[in-house]
């Protein structure tokens, strides 16, 4: 009796792990874009933040009075960091440049003003909001000038903005594959148990009798799905890893467990709510379909 099983019990367990794989796959790609999605969204914050505007102090200005004024810079509100270079400062990251004396020639003359170097948070990286904070600093007693480039902010915004639009089209677009996908695979899964179902209905078996080791197991299979799915998205990240040697990923680990519980969560979600409708339209069959 046991060798005449072996067959079907090789059946199911091929049909469960392409079901499986299937399901994987699909959640695979919505994890992958929402990674990629992530990291993107994190460079170009990198990006905007990198970019710095520099405050020219009035030479008359003390140095006590240029360090309050960059402390007043820090404490706004949209500023991640501001610095203060003195005269003294900015000579001596000249020499690197230019070479120990070169204000020689000028017989200790320095002609570079104190400054401050500030650098805005990512959020507030907007052209109408920079404006006012110019606008702010440019009002304070000992500012000379300010220099930015409104140009570079204009372009950074542009480039962020076309490539959040262009990942947020695909991602839904992967999302509708998805459940498309899911809800196709599920359904064939259940319609092959058509004659089964019928027969418990046959039987007098009460719909959510008929109804719960479907959906038990639909819940099973795509949580397995989303477990194997974020197994590919670890071992791709790792292997990205071994690729960009020293960068440094760990204040990620958060987002990434959260992604990955997800992932889990909506493989279960999606085949438990299929399954149920798969079930139902299975019950609600006529007589001519069940040999279709």
């Amino acid at each position: 009796m046991s060798n005449k099983n072996q067959p079907i019990r090789r059946r199911l367990v091929t049909a469960n792990f392409s079901t499986v794989l299937s399901i994987a796959l699909v959640l695979f790609m919505v994890a992958s874009m929402v990674l990629i999605s992530f990291h993107l969204w994190n460079l170009s914050a990198q990006i905007k933040e990198e970019v710095s505007f520099t405050v020219y102090i009035t030479d008359n200005a003390s140095e006590n009075e240029g360090k309050d004024l960059a402390g007043q810079i820090q404490n706004n509100p949209m500023v991640k960091s501001a610095s203060y270079i003195s005269k003294q400062k900015a000579t001596e990251m000249m020499d690197n440049v230019m070479g120990k004396g070169h204000l020689d020639i000028l017989d200790g003359f320095n002609p570079y003003q104190a400054t401050v170097e500030v650098h805005l948070k990512a959020e507030n990286f907007d052209v109408k909001q920079i404006k006012q904070f110019i606008q702010w600093v440019e009002a304070k007693p000992i500012t000379e000038s300010v220099d930015y480039r409104d140009d570079l902010i204009n372009n950074i915004n542009s480039e962020v903005y076309d490539a959040s639009a262009f990942f947020i089209v695909i991602l839904i677009a992967l999302l509708i594959i998805s459940v498309t996908l899911i809800n196709h695979t599920i359904n064939l899964t259940v319609s092959s148990k058509k004659l089964l179902i019928r027969s418990m209905q046959l039987v007098g078996a009460k719909a959510s009798f008929i109804r719960r080791p479907f959906i038990l197991k639909g819940l099973w299979l795509g949580a397995l799905g989303g477990l194997l799915a974020d197994i590919f998205a670890a071992a791709v990240m790792v292997w990205i890893y071994t690729l960009l040697q020293g960068f440094d990923f760990t204040p990620y680990y958060s987002f990434y467990a959260i992604v990955a519980a997800g992932i889990i969560i909506l493989g279960a979600l999606l085949t438990l709510l299929f399954s149920y409708i798969a079930v139902m339209r299975n019950m609600n069959l006529k007589n001519y379909k069940l040999y279709n």
